[in-house]
């Protein structure tokens, strides 16, 4: 960037004059200026601009995204700011999407919608489904609650200019091939049909955020923190790779990376006696011991950890466990806490 001149920041045509006046005609030139100086004689924009160009501040980009090949539009004769009245157009919406959906034979994963307002401006309301569906029933529940959130922050707004929501756009953002399942017969055997828990994850996933609901699925990994990864909680056909030890004692809650702890052992290679972690001390009154697990030589190049189930005088049950064994110079091993048992 040095060499291009200082218009190539987007400055104003008065800054890039007087920097140019200045002798500060390429950006190469701005480096070794303090930046006090800068800022006191041009204002923050030009750092914030420099910042931008050399990667210290991120650029906000506002990318047009392509139209949805599945989209449908509804316009009122009059601006609308009865939450019922747009639940209702949501509802004619989303039948007439659904209907497409269904000539495709897809099902939406994600849908938005978009509010235009009298003023101009734009609100953007998106919720998404772990399995592809098509049950307009079933999505405007899932845009329920997020269309009332919308149209009570706007309230204030509507009572003092007396406009409203003048256009609805609905789109499937995102589709996947429909795949249809068999159900009972006239209510046959409805007792013996599993739950269908799949509204249920859709609900929670658009009021939680859908990065807080989630299914672990096995990994083809003996490291306890690689051994599991998140998955669509819908997705059930992830199974258990060959020699995934289903078997094994583990603790309720793993910590998110083993966190290290001071630990005396009876032996120098035994279970630990007592140790300390996050300033708190702990008597070890049983333990149960050791599980060997190797490191992944292909990946890193890391110590064996034995790793040990510990109760303490207090009846709290802890997973520790010691990197490597004891050196031939007298240094003691590591030892990390690494979950929590019920």
């Amino acid at each position: 960037l040095a060499p291009l001149p200082v218009a190539a920041l987007r400055l104003d045509p008065a800054t890039v004059d007087t920097l140019s006046r200045l002798g500060l005609k390429i950006i190469g030139d701005l480096y070794a200026l303090p930046r006090a100086a800068l800022a006191a004689r041009f204002g923050a924009g030009l750092l914030h601009r420099l910042d931008q160009a050399l990667g210290i501040r991120r650029a906000p980009i506002s990318p047009r995204r392509p139209v949805p090949a599945l989209r449908t539009r509804l316009a009122f004769v009059e601006p609308v700011t009865q939450e019922a009245a747009l639940a209702r157009a949501l509802d004619a919406l989303l039948a007439d999407l659904c209907r497409q959906l269904e000539r495709d034979h897809l099902g939406a994963r994600r849908l938005e919608l978009a509010l235009h307002h009298f003023d101009g401006s734009v609100g953007r309301l998106a919720v998404g489904t772990g399995r592809a569906n098509r049950d307009p029933a079933h999505l405007a529940r899932l845009f329920a609650e997020p269309l009332s959130d919308h149209i009570s922050n706007l309230n204030d707004h509507f009572k003092n200019n007396q406009d409203g929501i003048e256009v609805l756009i609905l789109s499937a953002v995102t589709t996947s091939p429909f795949r249809a399942t068999q159900g009972s017969f006239a209510g046959l055997g409805a007792a013996q049909d599993p739950p269908d828990v799949a509204a249920l994850l859709d609900r929670l996933a658009n009021r939680l955020g859908r990065d807080s609901v989630f299914r672990l699925a096995p990994v083809e990994s003996h490291i306890p923190e690689r051994a599991t990864a998140r998955r669509n909680p819908a997705d059930t056909r992830a199974r258990a790779p060959d020699g995934w030890r289903q078997d094994a004692a583990r603790p309720l809650v793993l910590l998110a990376r083993p966190e290290p702890v001071e630990a005396v052992a009876e032996a120098p290679d035994g279970p630990p006696a007592r140790f300390r972690w996050r300033g708190q001390a702990f008597a070890v009154r049983h333990a149960a011991g050791p599980e060997r697990i190797a490191p992944e030589w292909w990946r890193e190049a890391a110590p064996t950890r034995d790793y040990y189930r510990v109760e303490d005088e207090s009846g709290r049950r802890l997973w520790l466990y010691r990197a490597g064994l004891s050196r031939a110079d007298g240094t003691p091993p590591r030892w990390h806490l690494h979950g929590l048992f019920a």
